[in-house]
């Protein structure tokens, strides 16, 4: 695991980075290729693609095995990015960036899928805390490195220098990643369709994983969408200075990520943190909403974010026979961007007519209702091997 845990974390921030990235490239890229219209399709193309993937990477890696799944979701990234740095206008550009979400997609899922696949439950939060922190430390510092690669160089740098950096984890990846080949037989066509299994929801935690994703999802996204525009727009912050001023966020995600992971693998308790994540954030959203935008809201969040990013597909891949690990890996991300799109594309109604408070008094309640079913989690034992 050690040997190729580099390179999952690498193909994972790069896949998540470029989900961030395009905001600050984009007076950029308008400027090269004109088409100043369709920048948000530019942004919508590679976040529908990638969401509605995942269910799909994940149900192929259960069925032909997560190394090919991965390889194959890095082959169509690294594709994908070229097409994004060649590009000639704005119509190639958005083709090129709905290929880069399909592969990107199969990344987020297959990361954690092999995690899944090597590591036992009881013994996967160490690892999964720096999932979480990779993950955090991609969501706000995506527009940042744009910015940094569109100042000093240019916007297609931005995606081009994915090609090395992916090319060197597909390489190693192919050399060192060794896993159990699927099980064979018991296939029929209509399973490579079942990639939210219904029969699932009938299991009590997997459910309820199921419901809390989505809520946390709208409250994490809007809070990474609209607080770097509030600091830009409303407060003066340059694009590097409203990344700067995230770092509480960030710093409070990553540091409650790798203490949650390493109490979790010690102990195997994790309702705790399931609990306090939700009521963290919930106490930041509130403290937003009533005082303003402050380093000590934002940090709560991030303390939220941090116990929660990962903690929810354990919950889901522990309560579901290993079989279904794809399903369960696929099923948290797919439903917290689904909620995400949700929570942004209300919130952004909100924003423009009101304040980031208006924003986050809706934030409020969803974050609230996460805490009660986080409530409702039942608390099992954390499987000590990977079948």
């Amino acid at each position: 695991m050690r040997r190729v845990l580099p390179s999952l974390l690498l193909v994972l921030l790069l896949a998540t980075l470029d989900t961030t990235i395009t905001g600050t490239v984009a007076p950029a890229l308008v400027a090269d290729l004109g088409g100043g219209e369709r920048v948000p399709l530019v942004v919508v193309a590679y976040t529908l693609a990638s969401t509605l993937a995942l269910p799909l990477w994940g149900r192929a890696g259960d069925l032909l095995g997560h190394k090919r799944a991965l390889l194959a979701a890095l082959a169509v990234f690294l594709l994908g990015s070229a097409g994004c740095g060649a590009a000639q206008d704005m119509l190639q550009l958005v083709a090129a960036r709905a290929v880069h979400g399909l592969g990107a997609g199969g990344l987020m899922v297959g990361v954690i899928a092999v995690v899944a696949a090597l590591v036992p439950p009881r013994e996967r939060p160490r690892y999964q805390g720096h999932v979480t922190a990779v993950t955090a430390l991609a969501m706000v510092g995506g527009p940042l490195a744009g910015g940094m690669l569109t100042d000093l160089l240019s916007w297609r740098l931005a995606y081009l220098i994915n090609l090395p950096l992916g090319g060197v984890a597909f390489a190693v990846l192919v050399i060192s990643l060794r896993l159990a080949p699927p099980q064979p037989g018991g296939r029929r066509p209509a399973d490579y369709l079942a990639v939210l299994p219904v029969r699932l929801l009938a299991v009590r935690n997997f459910a309820l994983a199921a419901l809390l994703a989505p809520l946390q999802g709208a409250v994490m996204l809007s809070a990474v969408t609209f607080l770097p525009l509030h600091l830009q727009q409303r407060q003066g912050a340059s694009a590097t200075g409203s990344g700067v001023l995230l770092l509480p966020l960030l710093a409070g995600a990553v540091a409650a990520s790798f203490l949650a992971g390493r109490v979790i693998g010690r102990t195997g308790r994790y309702k705790a943190f399931l609990v306090s994540g939700t009521a963290l954030t919930a106490a930041g959203t509130a403290g937003i909403a009533l005082a303003g935008v402050a380093p000590a809201w934002m940090l709560l969040i991030g303390l939220g974010a941090g116990m929660l990013m990962q903690l929810v597909t354990l919950v889901a891949q522990n309560s579901v026979p290993s079989a279904d690990v794809g399903v369960a890996s696929a099923a948290g991300p797919f439903l917290r961007q689904l909620g995400g799109v949700a929570g942004v594309s209300a919130a952004g109604a909100l924003y423009e007519a009101g304040s980031i408070e208006a924003v986050f008094a809706v934030s409020t309640p969803v974050a609230c209702a996460a805490v009660v079913v986080a409530c409702l989690v039942t608390e099992t034992p954390l499987r000590v091997t990977t079948e």
